[in-house]
């Protein structure tokens, strides 16, 4: 019977050390899961679900003034007026232009009234028509949105070569 006994596992018997052991592990557990849970963290998830439900219904507006600011995009207009428009207002800078093209690149996204406009230009002329030319393309609406401007200088003069694209929503 005694042999019994001895076999049974009894808490009594545990030295002090290994519930302080325990009740470390333990405590460490709950300030591990504690720490995990950053502050503030349901109000952010929050705000960042607000901004990207606004983000989707921007991607698919139909070009209205909400979605882009005054100025930014034209209504209406043509691929040939704007060309036309812009043109006259680069020329009266006295640039000599070389090259100049305004093409339909495609519809934009989710919204099927926005049209893209590629537009490219290579002038040359002194140094400050480039700088009053460059400064008509910043005051041109619609806005245009550069994606490449180089300005090299030339014994004489200056070259100027853009890149960028306009913005329009058709009348559909």
């Amino acid at each position: 019977m005694m042999a019994a006994r001895s076999s049974r596992f009894s808490l009594t018997r545990l030295p002090i050390a290994a519930y302080f052991v325990v009740a470390a592990v333990i405590a460490m557990f709950a300030l591990s899961l504690f720490l995990s849970q950053p502050g503030r963290a349901k109000a952010r998830l929050a705000e960042l679900e607000r901004q990207a439900a606004l983000i989707e219904a921007a991607s698919q507006a139909r070009g209205d003034l909400v979605a882009f600011p005054v100025g930014t995009v034209c209504t209406g207009m043509t691929g040939d007026a704007l060309k036309g428009q812009l043109g006259k207002s680069l020329m009266a800078s006295g640039l000599v232009i070389e090259a100049f093209d305004l093409e339909a690149a495609s519809r934009i996204g989710n919204a099927p009234a926005l049209q893209a406009y590629t537009v490219s230009l290579k002038a040359k002329g002194s140094y400050e028509q480039a700088l009053t030319a460059m400064a008509r393309l910043a005051q041109y609406r619609p806005q245009l949105f550069l994606d490449a401007l180089s300005l090299r200088n030339q014994t004489d003069s200056v070259d100027l070569n853009v890149e960028g694209r306009l913005f329009c929503r058709s009348k559909a």
